[in-house]
């Protein structure tokens, strides 16, 4: 042990022998740091981190110059995902003795892995964006941030400890305890997570369950990815509209010249039933009653209208086909042949949006063949990305346009991501659309009953639906 204030050798007397300064109490408090140090040492060898953590704070505390707890401080802190923190303590301790001292090797190596270190201290970063949310009470914005950060950085504890705590808010147990796990599984010791577990054990409720077969927005594309079909890709004219594309079309305007001849007799029975009969009545005179007269004059209204009626019921019905015919026929065409371009010119996501909420019953059967090949090809594969799209338009406040999004993104995942479907109908509540947000939340509660948002959605179904 050496003086703390000339740095000579220490003897056993409460004196320095060099100096002559009383080091008695320097002595006492260079023994209490070893004894936190040892404390420190064997709760790390246990895995109890925060714990040792804690000594080892003490430890440097009461002796600064304290280099193996240092050490292990840095150790520690970098191990609960600290990386900041644990750099520190790395480079004071190089400072007060770069000889044969393992700071200097682990200040290198983090030097060496300079992505690694950004990517964390980026998620550290993030992570106090989200706590500025939840304190100014944007809960869900925070919940998407957090879940980004425990994506990017799954060893930060304090991101697992506090996404715990949102998913123990929404009554989503399982996912709660998932983390936890995650948590004790690093550090045995947590008090918090071990606090947390045992709430969630006294709960009379039981932990939900998470569908297996739910996507997470964490993934990346390539691991929603499923298995393509067998057909082989669009290429060159391939994906043109067929010959006999138009057909339905030609059909139609032979239907259409039909019921305008229909229209021109339903006319024509109003001049051959009305005005005969008024003629009539202007000619029988005197040899018909009035009562008569009128009889014969009310039938021919009645008939007149009913003609009329049949008019416009014809003339309704034309317009109706009509309809049928730009919007069923052509603008289907017109959708597949502009998704199949995107595809041609490799940009997949916006195929896959052209296509999502098509309705797959009313594809004309000719074009079916190349509808199928666009799903199969980028719709999957598209998801995570037209997800995180829709992710930056609700963090920017977009919901009505991030409501568009979500939707075309739980198409994309074939109609079964709970996340997708409950941020669709958050964006459409937050968007002041009660009828849309209804009608989503109901299909989390009719697909997802276990999941993550079936208290929500059942709380704002009963506060809205009457």
């Amino acid at each position: 042990m050496k003086c703390n204030k000339c740095g000579a050798e220490l003897i056993k007397s409460d004196f320095c022998p060099e100096c002559k300064a009383d080091v008695s109490f320097y002595k006492k408090a260079a023994r209490a740091s070893n004894v936190y140090y040892n404390k420190g040492l064997e709760q790390a060898g246990v895995r109890d981190l925060s714990g040792a953590i804690e000594s080892l704070k003490m430890s440097v505390l009461l002796d600064k110059t304290n280099v193996p707890a240092r050490n292990l401080l840095g150790l520690c802190f970098y191990e609960t995902g600290e990386v900041v923190e644990a750099l520190s303590c790395w480079i004071i301790s190089k400072n007060f003795n770069s000889v044969n001292n393992p700071a200097v090797e682990y200040v290198d190596i983090v030097r060496k892995k300079k992505t690694d270190f950004d990517d964390k201290c980026a998620a550290t970063r993030k992570y106090n964006r989200v706590l500025e949310n939840a304190l100014n009470e944007n809960y869900d914005i925070a919940l998407i941030q957090l879940k980004k950060v425990v994506s990017q950085c799954p060893g930060l504890l304090k991101a697992q400890l506090l996404l715990a705590l949102f998913y123990i808010e929404k009554r989503a147990y399982s996912r709660a305890e998932k983390c936890l796990r995650a948590v004790l599984k690093v550090d045995a010791g947590n008090v918090t997570a071990n606090r947390y577990l045992k709430e969630i054990g006294k709960t009379s409720e039981p932990a939900d369950k998470k569908p297996a077969a739910l996507p997470s927005f964490l993934m990346k594309d390539d691991e929603t990815k499923e298995e393509k079909n067998e057909r082989s890709p669009l290429n060159g004219n391939d994906v043109i509209i067929p010959e006999t594309g138009y057909k339905k079309s030609n059909t139609g305007v032979f239907s259409l010249m039909n019921i305008l001849i229909g229209i021109g007799i339903g006319a024509a029975l109003i001049f051959l039933l009305v005005v005969p009969a008024r003629d009539s009545l202007r000619a029988s005179g005197n040899d018909t009653s009035l009562e008569e007269n009128n009889k014969i004059l009310s039938e021919a209204n009645d008939r007149a209208e009913s003609a009329e009626k049949k008019v416009e019921e014809l003339t309704a019905k034309v317009d109706e086909l009509q309809g049928q015919l730009d919007n069923e026929g052509n603008s289907y065409y017109e959708v597949l042949n502009l998704a199949a371009a995107d595809y041609i010119s490799d940009n997949r996501v916006s195929c896959a949006e052209k296509i999502a909420l098509l309705d797959a019953g009313k594809i004309p059967e000719n074009a079916k063949g190349i509808y199928d090949t666009l799903v199969s090809e980028t719709m999957r594969s598209s998801a995570g990305t037209i997800y995180s799209k829709a992710e930056e338009m609700y963090d920017e406040g977009n919901f009505k346009e991030s409501a568009k999004e979500f939707e075309i993104a739980y198409a994309c995942y074939g109609n079964d991501n709970e996340d997708a479907a409950y941020y669709t109908a958050r964006s459409y509540e937050r968007s002041d659309d009660t009828e849309n947000a209804l009608k989503w939340y109901k299909v989390i509660v009719e697909k997802y009953s276990d999941g993550e948002y079936i208290g929500e959605a059942r709380d704002y179904i009963a506060e809205n639906e009457s």
